[in-house]
């Protein structure tokens, strides 16, 4: 609950670099799992990298990749993103452009992270 858009930089910082941290971690993967099912904390993250301190926005979309890169993604999730594929993908290809020279992996990471979300389509349910 610390990742209100509307709290303080510091909180915001330190809240996602620690679930960040916790998310990443290999003993934590059914925390994880469960974290990344919720669309409420989907939507949280979303809206942090949206944040005005590129500080914040790096750290979110060091958690969004988690959301993106899941195989297991439940229907709500991909729905969220197919729904906002196109606006994820235009802002995700201008985010932090300047690291990208210095910072290979973040570049390949984001790389990932776009075509992942253009390859994503909605399971049809009917058959």
């Amino acid at each position: 609950r610390l990742l209100f858009p509307q709290a303080s930089y510091v909180i915001k910082r330190a809240s996602i670099q620690l679930l960040s941290t916790v998310l990443l971690t290999r003993s934590n993967y059914p925390i994880m799992m469960k974290y990344i099912a919720s669309r409420h904390n989907l939507r949280t993250v979303m809206l942090l990298l949206r944040d005005p301190s590129p500080h914040v926005t790096l750290d979110a979309f060091h958690v969004f990749k988690i959301f993106a890169a899941n195989p297991q993604k439940t229907p709500a999730i991909t729905k969220i993103l197919v729904d906002n594929r196109v606006k994820l993908m235009k802002y995700l290809d201008g985010l932090h452009k300047d690291r990208e020279g210095v910072d290979v992996q973040f570049r390949d990471e984001k790389k990932l992270v776009i075509a992942t979300l253009e390859g994503l389509e909605i399971e049809d349910d009917s058959s």
